[in-house]
């Protein structure tokens, strides 16, 4: 007998109106469509104890109590529900308006970009042909001048070699006039 007068004597006992209030959190819980855990630790909060004291409070002991609220604050959720999905359905039109709206700006945009994207490619496409052709040009005159260099080449060395032809001849002559006058290198000249 003295632990059952020990137990109703706690400190920590719950108390009628802590029951009440855990009841009317669930309940407004259930009334919003939200989750009993978080009527729970919401309860907690205000009543000092950890959420799963008052889930074991609620579903152990209060419950029972408030079957006949349980089921009016689900019949008002559902009304709720309803109410709401009407009003989602005119916003979706609505919405569903705006939203073509948004389409069409935006395929306008997007249609703006596309010809400013052609008109660049376009000009793009000028400048690569005029300098695919500036660079044939570049490499025919490139050609040429190197034909030209090849051919001027060969002149000059034809030029040079005619000239040191005739340069040799030059010193032959000179060799054979002081050749008849002095012997050659070499050669003691007879007295």
């Amino acid at each position: 007998m003295e632990t059952v007068e020990r137990w109703t004597t706690r400190s920590d006992a719950w108390a009628p109106e802590d029951d009440k209030k855990l009841a009317d959190i669930v309940l407004r819980h259930i009334r919003e469509g939200s989750t009993q855990l978080s009527a729970f630790v919401e309860a907690a909060s205000e009543l000092g104890r950890t959420p799963a004291a008052c889930g074991y409070r609620w579903n152990g002991i209060i419950r029972k109590n408030y079957e006949e609220a349980i089921q009016e604050a689900k019949r008002m959720k559902k009304e709720r529900l309803a109410q709401t999905r009407g009003r989602r359905g005119r916003r979706r039109q609505v919405g569903h308006q705006w939203n073509i709206d948004a389409v069409i700006q935006s395929l306008r945009a997007w249609e703006e970009v596309f010809q400013k994207m052609e008109q660049e490619n376009a000009e793009l496409r000028r400048t690569v042909t005029h300098l695919e052709d500036k660079v044939r040009s570049l490499e025919q005159e490139n050609r040429q001048l190197r034909e030209g260099g090849a051919l001027s080449q060969a002149e000059q060395l034809r030029h040079d070699s005619r000239e040191f032809l005739a340069l040799v001849d030059r010193a032959r002559k000179l060799f054979q006039e002081i050749g008849e006058k002095q012997p050659p290198l070499g050669v003691k000249a007879q007295e």
